[in-house]
């Protein structure tokens, strides 16, 4: 008998005897603590001696789910095996209909009818990997504040004023208590610390399965937010100890106010301590959404690319006056809530200025969705000059230091603005802005030299151009100048990059070619930033073990200096082959007469010597093929 005949015999067996059995304990409407996803929704729970059976409402337009044959409720230590099944069949696709909702019930093994609570949890793959927990049978557990949180931590002030940034260099100690951590869920808890200069680093750490925490420890070099992977973002202090109340309920309580319709509570997705708390505890506190305060640069209607540079401003500028007006007038929102978005308003224009033609490019490509881009001609697009942008500095204050507790999407300004646009174009705009001394002059300075760090190039001489009183950047520049250095050494022996051959640039590619001379090379032209490139990779590393494991075959890759070296020493041992790091000019010398442009980018080398680039290669199967082909061949 098969698994799916099992579970159908299962069930009309568990509806025969619950029918000779006196009434079921029913629950109806559950609190569901905590859940991984929106989709589900338990209902209804009926409890029998001889069998427990869910009714379950699931959400979701046009799309398909799948509930396994391995789904199970977890109660006191053991699992409960799915039985059975109505209204879905387990381990085949379900599709949903255009409404978005529809509704099954499932049959499980019986809890004991004592049950307080239980977990639903079903381990698949992807948007169907299903987790409820603590699904309530008492009808007495409630979403208030858990009494682990200290009071100084639930205190809240929107009428206080935005704090200001701190600029000095310090360890940072964070503590993350994970409120309605349940065992299965999350066994790590990812954060991303967005540095000074915009660049963003990830830290990890495990979860403490008996206090419910992660901790970490970094250094910061001025105040800097923090993404946690839950989707909450805070501002630290450098050199502080904080700790933050993660309330993993949130998507409970969303679950019960959808069944309602009515939203019976804010919904505060964390309790901070430190410096910054008060500015944490408002931000995520439950807040109206915020998109409608948003430029939405690279939405349909946002620009026409048919504009010119002053034309374009000047829209970029109606449009940010216009949403700062409505959030202005908004009177939902808290003070300190209203300046944090007027920050993150401010980052986002400056942003649209930056790349005007980028989106003006996309706007011309939505014009023409649906038709063949290979035989469109991109028009040209008029350049935003310099001292067009530069009108911005009439707009708001271009030097504010308080930019770095700029929320996100603004906060990015630093990536996509000073650190994207071309040195001369920023000069000169510069220069137009009026800007000679202060915040934006200053951090264009370190976000340079913060590049050489990470490449261990930054000399004392870099330094000098600081003055004494923008003596933090110098200071922090050295710190990380020594961490790097320490990070270096610790990585010397376990991360090998060949020596680039000291030939003409003409001669480069085929001298790094030549020790492997008999062999099939696979080149991968990569970069530590590019994420295609890196999943890629990852993709293709348990096949040197596997299907690809072959000594004639060599792994080679390519990367240049924009990959910054600390990041780099610190990838490639993870990634077997052979490594070459190239200056820019080798890499264009390079990538030139192979017409690479974009990353990944392929070359195949035969046995013979000969090659030829092969993006093609990105299919797996075929690369599989391909190489199995090429080996085989004498």
């Amino acid at each position: 008998m098969s698994i799916k005949e099992t579970i159908a015999a299962s069930a009309l067996a568990a509806l025969a005897l619950s029918a000779c059995q006196g009434g079921p304990r029913v629950v109806e409407n559950p609190l569901i603590e905590a859940a991984n996803s929106l989709t589900l929704d338990i209902t209804k729970v009926e409890l029998t001696d001889t069998a427990t059976w869910l009714q379950v409402d699931a959400y979701r337009a046009k799309d398909w789910i799948r509930i396994t044959s391995d789904a199970c409720l977890q109660a006191d230590g053991r699992p409960y095996a799915l039985t059975g099944a109505q209204g879905i069949t387990p381990d085949s696709d379900f599709w949903m209909p255009a409404s978005g909702e529809t509704t099954f019930r499932l049959c499980f093994e019986p809890l004991p009818l004592r049950t307080r609570s239980f977990d639903f949890i079903q381990e698949n793959e992807g948007q169907d990997c299903f987790k409820l927990f603590g699904i309530d049978l008492t009808g007495k557990a409630t979403f208030g504040t858990p009494e682990s949180v200290p009071q100084e931590a639930r205190r809240m002030d929107g009428n206080a004023p935005m704090p200001t940034p701190i600029f000095r260099c310090g360890e940072t100690c964070l503590t993350i208590h994970l409120l309605g951590w349940h065992e299965g869920m999350m066994q790590e808890l990812p954060i991303a610390l967005v540095n000074t200069w915009g660049k963003s680093k990830k830290y990890t750490s495990p979860i403490d399965p008996e206090k419910h925490t992660a901790t970490y420890r970094f250094m910061q070099y001025g105040t800097m937010p923090v993404w946690i992977s839950t989707g909450s973002l805070i501002w630290l202090a450098p050199g502080e100890k904080a700790d933050i109340y993660l309330d993993l309920r949130v998507n409970g309580r969303h679950i019960a106010d959808r069944r309602t319709g009515i939203r019976q509570s804010p919904l505060r997705r964390l309790y901070a301590t430190g410096t910054y708390a008060n500015l944490n505890n408002v931000w995520n506190s439950g807040l109206p959404d915020r998109r409608s305060y948003s430029l939405n640069a690279h939405s349909e209607g946002f620009a026409d690319y048919r504009l010119d540079g002053t034309s374009y401003v000047a829209r970029v500028g109606e449009r940010y006056q216009t949403v700062s007006d409505s959030l202005q007038a908004d009177t939902l929102l808290p003070p300190l809530a209203k300046e944090a978005m007027q920050l993150s308003l401010e980052g986002e224009a400056l942003i649209a200025i930056g790349q005007a033609d980028l989106i003006r490019r996309n706007d011309f490509l939505k014009r023409h969705a649906g038709q063949d881009w290979n035989l469109l001609s991109m028009p040209d697009i008029a350049p935003v000059r310099p001292e067009q942008a530069a009108v911005v500095a009439r707009w708001f204050d271009l030097n504010n230091p308080q930019w770095l507790l700029m929320p996100f999407p603004g906060q990015c300004f630093t990536i996509d603005f000073l650190d994207n646009t071309k040195e001369a174009w920023l000069d000169d705009w510069q220069e137009a802005a009026g800007l000679h001394k202060g915040f934006i002059p200053s951090l264009r300075q370190f976000n340079r030299l913060a590049r050489k760090v990470q490449n261990n190039t930054l000399t004392d001489t870099d330094l000098a151009v600081f003055t004494p009183e923008e003596s933090f950047y110098a200071d922090a520049l050295r710190t990380m100048r020594q961490a790097v250095q320490k990070e270096l050494a610790a990585l010397a022996e376990k991360a090998v990059i060949q020596p680039v051959p000291d030939v003409p640039a003409d001669r480069l590619f085929e001298a790094i070619l030549a020790p492997y001379k008999g062999k099939v090379v696979f080149v991968d032209f990569w970069n530590t930033w590019c994420g295609p490139c890196r999943s890629a990779i990852e993709h293709l590393e348990p096949l040197k073990d596997t299907t690809l494991k072959n000594d004639n075959l060599v792994w080679l890759y390519i990367a240049n200096e924009t990959s910054p070296l600390t990041t780099y020493r610190t990838m490639i041992p993870g990634i077997r082959g052979q490594h070459y790091r190239l200056t820019n000019e080798q890499w264009d010398a390079l990538c030139k007469p192979l017409k690479i442009g974009a990353i990944p980018a392929y070359v195949l080398v035969d046995k013979d010597g000969t090659y030829a680039r092969r993006d093609d290669l990105m299919d797996t199967r075929l690369l599989i093929k391909t190489l199995k082909d090429k080996l085989n061949n004498p």
